[in-house]
């Protein structure tokens, strides 16, 4: 299970009960992966000290995919096949999915143009 940026950003910030509940469940039993750019995103979005070294316990408690170099132009083809049907990823988007389709696992996220990406490849939704 890749757990996209939003889930962690509310997770922390924005406790949502249904959200919380779900990835507590996959922290204790599920063990979600997080990429770099993912880690990226939310080290970037730290506020404190505080903030940046629980994102430093977390990283080192739960699983790595790692992106190959080829992801990123399996990426761009995505990308391409879905401008061609008129609809726009942002870039940094499409890396994520091409990861969690990669690792053969589903993406844990809150934004809804990942539904409209998975109409169209084999992306699996949690």
């Amino acid at each position: 299970m890749l757990a996209d940026t939003c889930v962690w950003i509310s997770f922390f910030r924005r406790p949502d009960e249904v959200v919380s509940n779900k990835l507590k469940h996959l922290l204790r039993n599920g063990n979600p992966a997080y990429t770099g750019l993912i880690a990226t995103e939310l080290i970037r979005g730290a506020k404190s000290k505080k903030e940046q070294a629980a994102l430093d316990d977390l990283f080192r408690s739960i699983e790595y995919f790692e992106t190959r170099e080829e992801y990123f132009e399996r990426a761009g083809k995505l990308g391409r096949m879905l401008s061609h049907k008129g609809i726009t990823i942002a870039t940094v988007d499409l890396i994520i999915a091409q990861i969690a389709l990669e690792n053969n696992a589903a993406l844990f996220t809150l934004d809804a143009h990942f539904k409209l990406l998975a109409r169209y490849a084999s992306l699996r939704l949690y």
